[in-house]
């Protein structure tokens, strides 16, 4: 049964619903409206969540049910991407399911059930796609097909108790990275694919030289950057931390690659702590304010507890020793410590 979609929140998205009585919504237009809900389901006030989860799924089915379904590939993946943001894995999933009846061999929607259908107990059609993916050329492959089937067998070894099994997922992966290398030999996810791998194996030397060897080989790789310098810090090594989260930094100014900075910022500044007291010296005015500034930034963009927690933690620690006022300019960590 189709359900009516209720658009209330302007005027001009229910011009588009009126329309749609007469026409079948193209799959890009009813992603547009699709946005609206998708905002609304954020919303503090719990009716009004609620309300546009409802209207969401409505939408959704319309789409599904609708006799033409006009759009290509593309706009069923953003669909179920933008869906997906919002931890509905079961509305992304229903979406991908018709799209993939349309387009039974596209790489991004296999790779995006495989992603989204674990996380919502669909992993009897997880499997079945992930076969249909397994047949394909790999040369056809975009980075999501490897990433995504990487993510999939992870979750399957997560859930093994048998050795045999485990061997056989373990030499499935590695054989996917191999590929990955081989078919995209300059794409930084490549190499960060693998080294999940490793650090899954519990392999922290082969995790480290995976990441070591990105660096090398590509011009631009913030995200192994900032992977790398992680690990250094965690070990001690405060001083090439600091360099590749410097490169990290200048690295993700020159990609349109989602990195977080917040947490580079984040790392800067207690990596820089962490040198000034291994230096056994007070901690100079100059590279007080350095960390502030830092923190603050990081307080801008990184909103997760336990780091904020962290930060506060730090930056009373450095106001004490260091006898260094945090500066006025810095509000979010003057709030903070407040």
């Amino acid at each position: 049964m189709e359900h009516e979609v209720i658009i209330a929140s302007t005027d001009e998205n229910s011009t588009v619903l009126e329309e749609a009585e007469a026409i079948c919504l193209p799959i890009k237009t009813a992603n547009t409206i699709a946005q609206t809900y998708l905002e609304s389901i954020s919303s503090d006030d719990l009716y009004e969540a609620e309300a546009a989860l409802k209207d969401l799924g409505a939408l959704v089915q319309r789409v599904i049910h609708q006799a033409v379904k006009a759009g290509d590939a593309d706009d069923w993946h953003n669909f179920a991407v933008d869906i997906a943001r919002k931890d509905l894995y079961d509305l992304s999933c229903d979406l991908l399911e018709c799209g993939l009846s349309i387009y039974p061999k596209n790489i991004d929607l296999l790779a995006d059930y495989l992603q989204y259908g674990t996380s919502c107990g669909r992993t009897e059609n997880c499997k079945s796609f992930y076969k249909v993916l397994s047949k394909i050329p790999k040369i056809r492959w975009g980075w999501r097909g490897y990433s995504f089937s990487v993510s999939y067998l992870t979750y399957l070894w997560e859930r093994s108790d048998s050795e045999k099994e485990l061997e056989k997922l373990q030499g499935e992966m590695l054989s996917l990275a191999t590929a990955f290398r081989k078919n995209l030999p300059f794409d930084e996810e490549s190499y960060r694919c693998e080294a999940d791998i490793y650090k899954l194996l519990h392999k922290k030397k082969e995790e480290e030289e995976v990441l070591r060897l990105a660096l090398n080989d590509l011009k631009i790789a913030p995200k192994c950057a900032l992977r790398l310098s992680d690990l250094l810090f965690d070990r001690g090594d405060y001083e090439e931390a600091l360099t590749l989260i410097q490169r990290g930094l200048r690295d993700a100014m020159q990609t349109q690659s989602s990195v977080n900075e917040g947490y580079l910022y984040y790392l800067m500044g207690l990596t820089k702590m962490a040198l000034a007291q291994q230096a056994g010296t007070p901690i100079s005015e100059e590279t007080a304010y350095e960390i502030y500034a830092d923190l603050d930034i990081s307080l801008r963009q990184e909103h997760r507890a336990a780091y904020v927690n962290t930060m506060k933690a730090k930056t009373i620690v450095l106001v004490n020793k260091s006898g260094v006022p945090i500066p006025e300019k810095y509000e979010e960590l003057n709030y903070l410590v407040q």
